[in-house]
């Protein structure tokens, strides 16, 4: 009876805690809720009315300046201009917003400016003087006519004050002009021709100046989100001095152009969005106080069992084989008893395995991330693979990266900045390791973030800029034997105009298609970013930006010494490592040194590789001390289109041919990891195929790639890093 007694106890004591677990969550939701959804609903409001307001504002302000650039070449004219005047409102529709566009200024033989020119006004009959309108002969009277004289007078003595002495200057010229025009000799004609110039540029200079001093676009009421809520003031005139020099008058104040617009639309928009949003904000909240309800029981429930908790994350540890995968699988006892300790102690444990199982993957792990930085494809699972290309209108790019072991700093990019200007980088960070893969990162950031709010104009077209601030990153950061080599361009790809600008980088290589042949290109020389600080490499000459003309068919090739540099090393017919004994040490043999081990694939392979695929020939690759005698390795490109993809994949096939052996007496265990894309292009050009790459067997960590058998290599010493644009 006494046990009895007590399981009712506990199971009472289990309900009452149940609600009160349930209650306090509930009573959370409902204050979050509350908290968050009144200051965002005000927030997004008045952002909303503030973001179409000032869309607005900068809209008319951009018509207004068209409207100006156009009444400052007809108004000269008078008379002859008014049809060409006359089309000018007409760009109202462009603003859905505009109700009329009024233009009004000085007319022949009248002191008065406010002659009306051109208008789309319904009710202009009702503020000219006239019977009915007449263009450059109606006066205007309007809501700003009491302020005209006033804006009149402070544009004239301002422009009087900053230009009058140009305007001088300008009128004297132009009677030596005429005078020197009345001279027959050499001298006064070589003189006539300087006046011009000079009064050329003095009208330019005053033409700026005049645009500057009318560039405010001013409104009548003033047009602010305070004043449209406190005066309910829906109708704003938005209006700009029209200002030029005609002759000697020194009145530059000739016109002025009206812009009537009306909020009505923008505000009826906030108010059904303000619905939408109050009506969001309310089913969002249901949504929250249900989950709140039921996650606040179910949590409580789930807290008065902890023992069964325990167990099964205990029984977790226990069947998970790949410790690895218990990073974030915790357990967690709110209560503070020993049952909470136990939890904590478990979840240390955990902690410990992780960490030893993940010590042999961090340098996996970094590879991965390195990658998601290129512009690579992705697999069925979301992984990166070898490659990656794009189709653009102009161009195709296609990108291949294929890391050695460890993480580095090799890194490429391309982006798409307006459809036709491409921004692209190719970047290889001196050693190896972490510190390597962190500059490359920043680069890729800093590359990133400069080009992602990228216009085209005069200032962005200077890519030498983010090049300085590159360097100066990464000489700040004093990374002692640090440093990136890297090479920038911005691609016009409807001119086929590349400006280079590199960092210690200054090999480009482009296949020209009417030559038919690889031409390398030699930029001017620069020191890598992170050796010298900006002011020391200024006074060297600094960065400088080169400009190379890619023309039709073309192929720019932008890769980092990872594909030349590639290294196999020397064997005997017993498949043993030796070194070249051709000759005394130092002395020249074939493609390397005496007494070397190895050889390199070198540009001159690289380079005879790209020709025979654009040319569509056979390619014989002939290694030095080859333990299988004189095997000559072909490549039967005859079937090749000519894209950069073609290129850039007999490269790196060619290379991975370069460093593999067959040795008769190797069975299944010795494999080579293979890229899936290469062993395809390998099994269409590669003549030897069935030699060296017919048996094969699948590598179960990565779909994109498989292994040859009874085949080995020798190590990638450094990253392959190419990427190839070719100009349709």
């Amino acid at each position: 009876m006494e046990k009895k007694h007590k399981i009712a106890r506990i199971n009472k004591k289990g309900s009452g805690l149940r609600f009160k677990l349930a209650f306090f969550p509930i009573v959370l939701v409902f204050s979050v809720i509350i908290m968050i959804s009144a200051p965002t609903y005000i927030l997004m409001t008045n952002s909303q009315r503030e973001t179409r307001l000032e869309g607005l504002y900068s809209r008319s302000m951009v018509l207004l300046e068209g409207l100006a650039s156009g009444a400052r070449a007809y108004l000269p004219m008078g008379d002859q201009g008014a049809v060409e005047m006359g089309f000018l409102p007409e760009q109202s529709f462009a603003l859905p917003e505009a109700k009329y566009i009024t233009i009004t200024g000085y007319s022949p033989g009248s002191t008065h400016n406010d002659h009306v020119w051109a208008t789309n006004d319904p009710d202009i009959l009702s503020k000219i003087d006239t019977a009915e309108f007449r263009a450059g002969v109606s006066r205007i009277t309007d809501s700003l006519t009491p302020f005209y004289e006033q804006l009149n007078a402070e544009l004239n003595n301002r422009a009087r004050g900053e230009v009058g002495k140009l305007s001088q200057s300008i009128a004297e010229l132009m009677r030596e002009e005429q005078s020197l025009a009345l001279r027959p000799d050499a001298e006064s004609a070589r003189r006539a021709a300087d006046t011009q110039v000079m009064i050329r540029s003095l009208e330019v200079t005053l033409t700026e100046k005049l645009s500057r001093i009318s560039g405010e676009i001013r409104s009548y009421p003033e047009f602010s989100d305070k004043s449209i809520l406190k005066d309910k003031n829906r109708t704003f005139i938005f209006f700009k001095p029209v200002m030029f020099r005609q002759e000697t008058d020194d009145n530059y104040f000739r016109g002025l152009i009206r812009l009537e617009v009306s909020v009505d639309s923008i505000m009826d928009a906030i108010f059904r969005e303000q619905l939408l949003l109050l009506r969001t904000i309310l089913i969002a909240a249901l949504a929250a106080t249900l989950m709140g309800i039921t996650g606040a029981f179910i949590f409580s429930t789930l807290i008065i069992s902890p023992i069964q908790k325990l167990v099964s994350h205990i029984e977790i540890i226990r069947d998970t084989e790949n410790k690895a995968k218990l990073d974030g699988v915790d357990i967690h006892i709110p209560a503070k008893d020993e049952l909470a300790i136990l939890g904590d102690t478990i979840n240390d444990m955990t902690h410990g395995l992780v960490k030893a199982a993940l010590a042999a993957s961090d340098l996996l792990i970094g590879k991965e991330i390195q990658k998601k930085f290129i512009p690579l494809d992705l697999d069925s699972r979301g992984n990166k693979q070898t490659s990656g290309s794009k189709e653009a209108v102009n161009l195709s790019f296609f990108g291949y990266y294929e890391g050695a072991k460890g993480v580095s700093g090799d890194y490429f990019d391309y982006k798409d900045l307006d459809g036709r200007y491409y921004a692209i980088i190719k970047s290889d960070v001196a050693g190896k390791g972490i510190p390597a893969a962190l500059i490359m990162i920043q680069v890729a950031t800093m590359f990133i973030n400069y080009f992602k709010q990228w216009k085209q104009n005069t200032r962005r077209m200077h890519i030498e800029e983010v090049v300085y601030q590159i360097n100066e990153f990464i000489e700040t950061l004093a990374f002692e034997g640090r440093f990136a080599a890297f090479t920038l361009c911005l691609f016009d790809s409807k001119t086929g105009k590349a400006r280079f600008c590199n960092a210690g980088d200054n090999i480009v290589h482009l296949y020209d298609a009417s030559e038919g042949r690889l031409k390398t290109i030699t930029l001017p020389q620069s020191p890598a970013a992170g050796i010298l600080p900006n002011y020391m490499i200024e006074s060297k000459g600094g960065y400088s930006v080169q400009t190379v003309t890619v023309d039709h068919g073309d192929i720019l090739l932008l890769y980092t010494d990872g594909i030349e540099e590639a290294k196999r090393k020397f064997r005997s017919g017993g498949f043993k490592e030796i070194t070249c004994t051709e000759g005394p040490a130092g002395a020249r043999h074939e493609n390397h040194l005496c007494g070397q081990a190895g050889e390199e694939m070198s540009p001159e392979r690289v380079e005879a590789i790209i020709n025979a695929v654009m040319a569509n020939k056979t390619y014989t690759l002939k290694k030095c001390h080859d333990p299988e005698g004189d095997t000559e390795l072909q490549f039967d490109f005859s079937a090749c289109k000519g894209s950069a993809e073609e290129v850039i994949m007999a490269m790196v096939s060619a290379e991975k041919m370069f460093r593999c052996y067959k040795n008769p007496n190797d069975g299944e265990e010795s494999r080579v990891l293979v890229d899936k894309k290469a062993d395809g292009f390998l099994k269409k050009h590669f003549l030897q195929y069935m030699r060296y790459c017919i048996q094969t067997k699948e590598y179960p960590e990565n779909e994109a790639y498989m292994y040859y058998t009874h085949l080995k290599e020798d190590e990638q010493y450094d990253d392959l890093t190419i990427l190839g644009i070719k100009r349709k």
